[in-house]
Parts: structure tokens; C-alpha cells; sequence
């Protein structure tokens, strides 16, 4: 199964999140067709975790944890939006969002 590209998911999980009383926003929209998808939690206490969409080995994409803290987050940001200008990035702001996200790992 293909995963479906992120200028499908992102509207999708903004809206799901904003349902919630969460807060969302799209930091860098890439291409229409891309697939590459980086998601940036801020957690109301605690430092902010970016998640990189990788190849699962089903048919629910795989997340990991790529960045912890806010300037480690900014530069995987910053360097993954260098190598791919296609790359979409969210951030969230809500409670637990990996009941959102199929594959995220659980919130601290």
C-alpha cells in the first residue's frame, strides 16, 4: 500500500487536532506530492521533539524521534528542509499526540 502524500495528511491532522482544543500549524508546506513529513510537538511543559515519517515495514508508516530540544529541533529542521524544499512540517501543540498519529512514539 502507498502511504498517501502529506499535503493530504497534514489538513487532515490539523483538523483533528484543532477538534481536540489543540493547536497546529504547517511551519514549511512542501509539495503537493511529497511524502516526507517532519512533525514538531510542543508540549505545554517540556521541551519540543521533532518526528521524522519513515518506511515502515507495513502499511502504517514508521515515526522516529530525530531532534529533542528547541535548537536540536530547529536545526534538523532547518538541515532537512536544505536537503528536501519538499518536505512538509507540522507543528502540534496538544496533549498525547500519537493517539493522532498512527507509529508516533507515546509522549513522555
Amino acid at each position: 500500500m502507498t502511504e498517501a502524500p502529506a499535503s493530504l495528511l497534514a489538513p487532515a491532522l490539523i483538523r483533528q487536532v484543532f477538534a481536540e482544543g489543540g493547536a497546529a500549524t504547517v511551519l514549511h508546506k512542501g509539495h503537493a506530492s511529497g511524502h516526507a513529513l517532519i512533525l514538531v510537538h510542543q508540549p505545554a511543559s517540556g521541551e519540543p521533539r521533532a518526528f521524522e515519517r519513515v518506511p515502515g515495514l507495513g502499511d502504517a508508516p514508521q515515526w522516529r524521534l530525530a531532534a529533542r530540544g528547541e535548537e536540536a529541533v530547529a536545526r534538523f529542521c532547518a538541515r532537512q528542509r536544505a536537503f528536501d524544499p519538499d518536505i512538509w512540517i507540522l507543528e502540534l501543540s496538544v496533549a498525547t499526540p500519537e493517539r493522532f498519529v498512527a507509529g508516533l512514539p507515546p509522549s513522555d
